[in-house]
């Protein structure tokens, strides 16, 4: 599955958007897409891989130490910005689609033709 909700971010104080169009499986094998008018709670998890990129660098200062570990948000940020997002609702972008069509006698009037449709 080629599934992918995340942006590399290499410029501070910036805006990046992330398109989700798909729901992860729990065993992360696969995804499916979002349901047409349905609600759902958006998590943001976010984490510095400074950790990672400063211990792989080709030099380092003489200063450098390791950092710890990996910059992450708290788990108490994510349900806050969950709770901030609020929830999201899809859009129906399905085409409508005629449920009537219907047009009376065209010999009827001289002036005018009168066209009934209704759509789903």
């Amino acid at each position: 599955d080629s599934t992918v909700f995340r942006s590399d971010v290499h410029q501070s104080f910036y805006d990046y958007r992330i398109q989700v169009n798909h729901l992860w499986q729990k065993d992360g094998a696969g995804s499916s897409p979002l349901e047409h008018e349905t609600g759902y709670r958006i998590f943001c998890f976010a984490e510095d891989d400074w950790h990672i990129e400063a211990e792989n660098a080709l030099a380092n200062s003489i200063n450098f130490v390791v950092p710890a570990a990996p910059n992450k948000a708290s788990f108490a940020d994510v349900k806050s910005f969950k709770s901030a997002v609020g929830t999201q609702t899809t859009l129906d972008d399905t085409p409508p689609s005629f449920t009537k069509l219907q047009i009376q006698d065209p010999t009827a009037y001289n002036t005018q033709i009168i066209v009934t449709f209704s759509l789903n």
